[in-house]
């Protein structure tokens, strides 16, 4: 059985096989009966609507966490900046703020020229 299944979609086709199945009681399948088979659709409703209420609960969690997390970074960049500015680009203290060091930056390599043709 695959692992990417909607469990969203599998309720709603449960609910319909149900609808069927109850109005028409003679249908059978091997090793399970009708009342095993609504048991697990009502089990699987129920996970999904608690599965949404605790989402729900959480949307103003995750909020919170990426409004702080983008004032963090933003005063994060302006402290690094600080430092770079206070201790210079080349010191110890920039580096383990998160810098990389003047020192040891990569070099740019010469350009080179594109040759243009004249017509």
């Amino acid at each position: 059985m695959p692992n990417n299944l909607n469990p969203e979609v599998v309720s709603k086709a449960a609910a319909k096989i149900v609808r069927i199945w109850s109005v028409n009681p003679d249908f059978k399948i091997k090793d399970v009966t009708f009342e095993q088979y609504q048991a697990q659709e009502a089990r699987l409703d129920q996970l999904l609507t608690t599965i949404k209420e605790k989402e729900d609960e959480l949307t103003p969690l995750r909020n919170e966490r990426d409004d702080l997390s983008r004032a963090l970074n933003e005063n994060s960049t302006r402290a690094r900046s600080g430092i770079k500015g206070y201790f210079g680009d080349d010191s110890s203290e920039y580096e383990l703020a998160g810098g990389t060091r003047a020192s040891e930056r990569k070099r740019a390599g010469a350009r080179k020229k594109v040759a243009t043709t004249a017509k």
